[in-house]
């Protein structure tokens, strides 16, 4: 799955790159089409300006002149390029000016419709999740969502509605950066772990979005040249059990919390 600085990555290139055009055409694969949206919906988008791209939680939003808007699913991943090639594509986007940009298939498994405004609103209502690759929140605002919730820290910064796109290899890299267990609640965090926690948040999602995220065997993510991330090359814990901890000299486990696989460091992280 992508996670919040694969997705901005895909945002910012493609606002970069397409920004301002006008679509010429879009081409879909039917089996690619979102719940509820025809083939006949994308017509409508010809003549339109994009005037921005955005992001609503794992989609991005491009902004039409018309009041339109052309959605994406990254969620389950998507190879998304501005560069020419022969492989075969599930959609293909093309421009009054500048090349296509295309998706290719057999990568992830992403949708793509075309919504109005009350459409996208009442199919992906804002959810009010804190999102620090958007805007600046302080370490007060951060603790007291978290507190607020409440729960095992590691469910609260994976939960889609209160911190927005973590997935579990940001969440097990803010937890170890923060030197914290994955089961330790919010509630019951004192004042400097609550900050320390903000602090780790504010840079593994800065540090992975400077990398231009990360690229592993599960998480196949290149940017729109095809280049992969380069954040993989930080990571503290995920995928590293067996290997010593680079704080503490300790050995990174590969546990289960919640049913799920969390990488930590035992020794250092309490």
């Amino acid at each position: 799955m992508l996670e919040l600085p694969e997705i901005e990555t895909l945002r910012r290139e493609t606002e970069r790159e397409i920004g301002g055009r006008k679509v010429k055409s879009i081409v879909v694969d039917k089996a690619h089409l979102a719940e509820g949206i025809k083939l006949s919906d994308f017509k409508r988008t010809e003549g339109a300006k994009i005037n921005s791209v955005k992001r609503r939680g794992a989609c991005l939003v491009m902004n039409l002149d018309t009041g339109d808007r052309i959605i994406i699913d990254v969620s389950e991943g998507v190879a998304l390029r501005k560069v020419k090639g022969d492989e075969p594509v599930w959609a293909e986007f093309a421009f009054n000016q500048g090349g296509p940009l295309r998706m290719l298939a057999d990568i992830g498994d992403p949708r793509i419709g075309v919504l109005t405004t009350a459409e996208l609103e009442a199919a992906l209502p804002p959810t009010g999740a804190i999102d620090l690759a958007e805007q600046a929140v302080s370490w007060v605002t951060f603790a007291r969502a978290l507190v607020g919730a409440g729960g095992p820290l590691r469910t609260l910064l994976t939960d889609p509605g209160l911190v927005e796109s973590i997935g579990p290899l940001y969440a097990d890299e803010i937890l170890w950066q923060a030197g914290l267990r994955a089961d330790r609640r919010a509630e019951k965090l004192g004042s400097q772990e609550l900050r320390r926690l903000y602090r780790a948040v504010a840079e593994v999602l800065h540090d992975s979005l400077k990398a231009g995220g990360t690229t592993t065997a599960a998480n196949a993510f290149s940017d729109l040249s095809g280049k992969g991330g380069g954040f993989q090359d930080s990571l503290e814990v995920y995928g590293r059990d067996g290997q010593p901890c680079r704080r503490c000299r300790g050995t990174v486990v590969l546990d289960k919390f919640d049913g799920k696989p969390t990488y930590r460091c035992p020794q250092c992280q309490v």
